[in-house]
């Protein structure tokens, strides 16, 4: 058998799927696209590029195709990844739209969270904000929201230029611009409201039932969609639920609980056969991978355990996941704040947080959060942490809306991360310390 080149070897693996997905498709009676298809052959550059070629002879074309084919082919080298920001920075003032939209796409997609890169190349951004077309705005935000850089002012700059543009912007950039300006609480009200009118004309216009699901996200529909547009997304999902997979499903679900906790009038606006429809929905057990409890979530439940509280860790409970439920009083959780769970360097929770946190507490939860930095300055002792949690046990729960923790310099915050890294190195000498079997010295004279 000859050698396959990986990007041989992607487009046989997406045609054998998608021959496979063509039967199943007809046999079930189901609509079907080429999603695997659309995969391989969306975003990809026609440009034959060598990626691990000296970065600094690359000039803007060539690095844009590099760094989409590293992101495609899952090439997860940090010194890859950091030749090509430190290479990409000194070209940024010749960059063209369409190659930053690439560039965008290709570290959105690899989730290589290098800040510098993204402050740097977004002044040079704004300044060619007019000249940007469907795709490279939408990569835009898709990519900030992908590794948590919460710059509102361009987020909304974004969606400004999607809207003057909206005659020649593709329905499915639209609503990720949509989703992206939600999820990182970037709209005013009057940008909201504006966003949401075009997206209901979008929606009803353009939108087939496949392009359609993409605009069902629990963030938007509770944070910045207008009460018409909730209405409209919820009664149409009920008839495109059929072509719809497991990860919609569960967006749908949670879509569906936050109008029926935090816009009750909503809910009530809806038929009954629509109602009916996600009390079923809620009943389904919806396929979604397992969620594991962090290193940083076992210490903090070492240290409940030495405090007499007896609990379970990470579990599912109605659309949510749940780090840790006290066992004698059912309605007692707690939360184990990662750096994951901020923006980018800040202290600032995302917006999905802070709607979980919400609708968790109006559900008659009582929460308590522990923050990764304050847990981190307890550094190995673990008196001081079962004294952190007794006290922070003793106090009241957190109030339903989560407020942000105190701010802090981007230096404090990389301290804060270095020392993070210095104790869960400590904690896993110790664990492998302490696995080692003894040895026995037998008497058996």
């Amino acid at each position: 058998m000859g050698i396959l080149r990986p990007r041989e070897r992607l487009l046989l693996n997406a045609l054998k799927k998608e021959a496979d997905i063509r039967y199943r498709g007809r046999r079930m009676h189901k609509r079907f696209r080429s999603w695997a298809q659309q995969r391989v052959r969306h975003y990809w550059l026609p440009q034959k590029v060598c990626i691990t070629s000296d970065p600094q002879l690359m000039d803007g074309n060539y690095i844009a195709a590099s760094v989409q084919k590293a992101a495609t082919l899952r090439k997860h080298d940090l010194e890859l990844w950091h030749g090509f920001s430190k290479r990409i920075l000194e070209l940024a003032d010749c960059l063209t739209p369409q190659q930053m939209g690439y560039i965008f796409y290709g570290y959105g997609k690899s989730l290589f969270r290098h800040e510098e890169l993204y402050r740097g190349l977004l002044p040079y951004v704004v300044e060619a904000l007019p000249d940007f077309h469907s795709h490279a705005l939408m990569t835009v935000a898709w990519a900030l929201e992908r590794v948590r850089v919460n710059d509102r002012a361009v987020v909304a700059q974004i969606a400004e230029e999607a809207l003057a543009k909206k005659d020649t912007m593709r329905p499915a950039d639209f609503i990720k611009i949509v989703n992206c300006v939600a999820r990182m609480g970037a709209a005013p009200p009057s940008l909201a409201s504006a966003l949401s009118e075009e997206l209901m004309r979008v929606l009803d216009e353009k939108c087939s039932a496949l392009l359609f699901r993409g605009a069902v996200d629990h963030v938007a529909v509770a944070n910045l969609y207008s009460d018409p547009l909730r209405l409209y997304v919820l009664e149409r999902f009920t008839k495109t639920a059929m072509c719809c997979r497991p990860m919609h499903y569960q967006k749908a679900f949670q879509s569906a609980v936050a109008i029926r906790v935090l816009h009750p009038h909503v809910w009530q606006q809806l038929s009954k056969a629509v109602r009916n429809f996600y009390i079923r929905l809620s009943l389904r057990r919806i396929p979604q991978r397992a969620r594991r409890p962090s290193p940083l979530h076992w210490d903090v439940s070492n240290a409940l355990a030495k405090l007499g509280v007896f609990h379970r860790n990470t579990f599912h409970w109605g659309c949510f996941w749940i780090d840790i439920g006290e066992i004698d009083d059912r309605r007692q959780c707690w939360f184990v704040d990662g750096p994951s769970d901020f923006y980018s360097s800040t202290n600032e929770y995302t917006e999905a947080n802070k709607l979980q946190h919400r609708i968790l507490s109006e559900l008659g939860w009582s929460i308590r959060r522990v923050r990764w930095n304050d847990w981190v300055h307890l550094g190995t002792d673990m008196s001081a942490k079962v004294e952190f949690l007794r006290k922070l046990r003793e106090r009241p729960p957190w109030p339903s809306i989560l407020t942000d923790g105190p701010r802090c310099s981007r230096q404090e915050m990389l301290a804060s991360l270095k020392s993070a890294r210095d104790v869960q190195r400590i904690l896993k000498e110790r664990r492998e310390r302490n696995r080692q079997p003894h040895s026995l010295v037998m008497n058996l004279g």
